[in-house]
C-alpha cells in the first residue's frame, strides 16, 4: 500500500492518536484497585496502538508497510476492548 500518495499515513496516525487520547483520559480517571481487569485490558490496547503508531513512523522514507501487522494490531486491540467490557 502506498501511503505517501493517498494520505493514508496521516489518516491512520490521526485515528491512532485519537484512540490513544481517549483511552489515556479514560485510564486517568479509572479506579485501578476496583477495576484491575479493565485497566489491564485498556492499557494493553493503548500500548498496542502506540506500537502501531511507532511502526508507522519508524522509517519515514519507506512508502510501503505490511498490512498484516496493522490487521494483527487492530484485532488484538479489539480483543482487548472486548475483554475489558466483559
Amino acid at each position: 500500500m502506498r501511503l505517501d500518495q493517498t494520505g493514508t499515513r496521516s489518516l491512520i496516525s490521526a485515528a491512532l492518536v485519537l484512540f490513544l487520547a481517549v483511552i489515556g483520559v479514560y485510564l486517568w480517571f479509572i479506579d485501578i484497585l476496583a477495576m484491575q481487569k479493565q485497566f489491564g485490558a485498556f492499557l494493553a490496547a493503548e500500548l498496542t496502538a502506540f506500537a502501531m503508531l511507532l511502526y508507522l513512523y519508524a522509517n519515514p522514507n519507506r512508502s510501503e508497510f505490511r498490512k498484516q501487522w496493522f490487521l494483527a494490531g487492530c484485532l488484538f486491540m479489539t480483543f482487548c476492548l472486548v475483554l475489558a467490557v466483559l
